[in-house]
């Protein structure tokens, strides 16, 4: 069952180190910063690049999910599924339904995470990159990158600029998501869909 339904609000206490601003919860656009208690936020945290001390405490039902998701995988994230990578893609889900995309559009938001995060919402990149689509600062401010609902509605402002009236129907998935991206290894999102899609119809 997806862990949404079972916790409508998940609740995070930060104990890493590299978390921005001592400890920030990354919510919805602009939610985040602005609960100074950060008690009923659920977020997917910042990390270091390497990982490291990048542990919270999460939810059972996050850990549930990872688990049965990591049964279903088949293609990069098969077996590396966790709590904290389940709660990311719980974001990236979440913001599509918020406006109002269909689980395609999420799967093509979610190849786009596997491939340039493998779900985990790092502080930094290559050059001024940064979060799970690894925007670049032309997008908006780091914390706004950082905050994963945030950055994957910006992921789906650039679609509609790149392909408008929804004519991003008529093209294969995998194309889509590096039209919007611009990678220099145009392909791999095309190798990611079928686990993106089987998370996504996991979590909607």
């Amino acid at each position: 069952m997806p862990f949404i339904e079972s916790m409508p609000k998940f609740v995070f206490t930060a104990t890493s180190g590299v978390l921005l601003s001592g400890g920030l919860l990354l919510a919805g656009p602009g939610t985040a910063a602005a609960d100074e208690s950060n008690e009923d936020n659920d977020g997917c945290m910042s990390v270091d690049m390497d990982l490291n001390g990048a542990d919270g405490d999460f939810p059972e039902a996050a850990d549930e999910a990872a688990d049965d998701l990591n049964d279903e995988l088949t293609q990069d994230m098969a077996g590396d599924m966790d709590a904290r990578t389940a709660t990311c893609a719980n974001e990236v889900v979440e913001a599509s339904k918020d406006r109002d995309m269909d689980q395609e559009a999420a799967a093509i938001a979610m190849s786009t995470v596997i491939v340039e995060t493998h779900l985990n919402n790092y502080d930094g990149g290559d050059r001024d990159s940064v979060g799970l689509y690894q925007q670049r600062d032309h997008y908006g401010s780091a914390d706004d990158r950082l905050d994963a609902g945030w950055a994957t509605d910006a992921f789906y402002d650039e679609l509609e600029v790149v392909f408008p009236d929804e004519s991003w129907k008529d093209e294969e998935m995998g194309t889509v998501a590096q039209d919007v991206q611009r990678s220099a290894y145009p392909d791999r999102y095309h190798h990611q869909m079928d686990d993106a899609e089987t998370i996504v119809e996991y979590l909607w």
